[in-house]
């Protein structure tokens, strides 16, 4: 709303945003893999290193060079998808930046910029879409892409660059998401990295015994 955007516009003009060291390695280890042709790329990365702010970076730099406008930024919940576009805002300096397509809040904008629920984008309405409207497709949890909604999708779906992002590749039921990637990781920050870095705090577990 209107009382949002004016906040994030103040804020905006107090901030030079940028990416972190580690988040700037992700960003070079994405330009190496697309200067070898991989346009699809995969980022692994524990929650809490900036999964996010890499992406918003990454469309900004992308954006720069003429590479990419459009954008379909893909999770599964609302405050996700919120806190998404906040962080994009933040990045880009655009206090109005993307529209939101989740619990019957449509894009009234022209939607060439959207943060959509992937059970917005059920199989019926993915199939209206044209497959090249996005220049880039950005998936939060992209672990869920085994999924027949995220299937649907992806299949659908043909744009510039394709951005997955998750904490864990690694599913339950055994199956891989990599092949949307060609079996590649494109940067890997698993948890006891992002520890042993000193980007995360470390934690304990504790247990309880009941008589």
């Amino acid at each position: 709303n209107a009382e949002r955007e004016d906040s994030l516009a103040v804020l905006m003009a107090s901030l030079d945003v940028r990416p972190k060291p580690h988040q700037a390695t992700v960003l070079d280890a994405l330009q190496a893999e697309r200067d070898h042709g991989h346009r699809s790329n995969l980022v692994v990365a524990a929650t809490g290193t900036g999964k996010t702010w890499v992406s918003a970076f990454d469309y900004k730099r992308l954006r720069a060079e003429g590479t990419v406008n459009t954008l379909l930024f893909v999770a599964h919940r609302r405050e996700i998808l919120v806190q998404s576009r906040d962080v994009f805002r933040l990045v880009l300096k655009d206090p109005g930046f993307g529209e939101l397509w989740v619990d019957g809040q449509v894009p009234t904008r022209g939607g060439r910029h959207v943060f959509a629920s992937v059970q917005s984008l059920r199989e019926a309405v993915v199939q209206a879409f044209d497959p090249e409207a996005m220049d880039m497709l950005v998936i939060d949890e992209f672990h869920h892409a085994a999924a027949p909604s995220y299937r649907a999708l992806l299949t659908h779906l043909q744009p510039t660059i394709r951005l997955g992002l998750t904490a864990t590749p690694e599913r339950m039921d055994g199956q891989s998401v990599l092949g949307w990637f060609d079996g590649r990781v494109a940067s890997d920050i698993r948890l006891w990295d992002a520890l042993d870095a000193g980007l995360l705090c470390p934690f304990h577990y504790y247990g309880v015994v009941q008589d």
